[in-house]
């Protein structure tokens, strides 16, 4: 998983091979990393309005956000790739997702660890910026790898998935 983060490229091809529970294990672990990263960053801004319910409905509620949330996309985002190339299912789009998110996760575990040390924000900014960028990367890398496409189409058909989804989203907070 940590390869993810320097060699993305060798952990792309391994995934190839169709194994759900590989997969699904790495959004576990992600999912984890990014809500403790969350968690710190969180308790280090807002500690005031983090009373201990509170804290542990936020936890649970992000953790399993962002594992719903990252299957119910990967969803959208396969069937829009295999409208375009005719190839890849189910099992491409959510290691695509999965594989694209590891790295921001454990780059926002540690930013998050880190903004508690003297002058801690620059430092995690730079590891923010480092993990965003190795993840969009990824994304595109392995969307290329897994549905046999170019560049362009993986951007096209993640523009295709992120544009609705985004226009759904907007409308119900603001139609609600």
């Amino acid at each position: 998983m940590f390869k993810l983060l320097y060699d993305p490229v060798s952990e792309i091809k391994h995934a190839k091979k169709q194994s759900f529970a590989k997969i699904l294990m790495y959004l576990l672990a992600a999912a984890l990393f990014e809500t403790a990263g969350l968690l710190f960053i969180g308790w280090r801004y807002f500690s005031k309005l983090l009373v201990p319910e509170v804290l542990a409905y936020a936890i649970l509620f992000t953790l399993f956000s962002i594992i719903l949330v990252h299957l119910i996309v990967a969803f959208f985002f396969a069937l829009a790739m295999h409208v375009l190339d005719g190839k890849g299912g189910y099992y491409e789009g959510l290691a695509t997702l999965v594989l694209a998110m590891v790295a921001p996760a454990i780059a926002t575990f540690f930013a998050g660890a880190v903004v508690y040390i003297p002058f801690g924000f620059y430092i995690s900014a730079l590891l923010l910026a480092y993990g965003y960028i190795i993840g969009a990367a990824t994304l595109f890398r392995s969307g290329k790898e897994f549905f046999e496409l170019d560049y362009a189409g993986v951007l096209i058909g993640f523009l295709i998935t992120a544009l609705p989804l985004g226009l759904v989203c907007m409308s119900f907070m603001f139609l609600r």
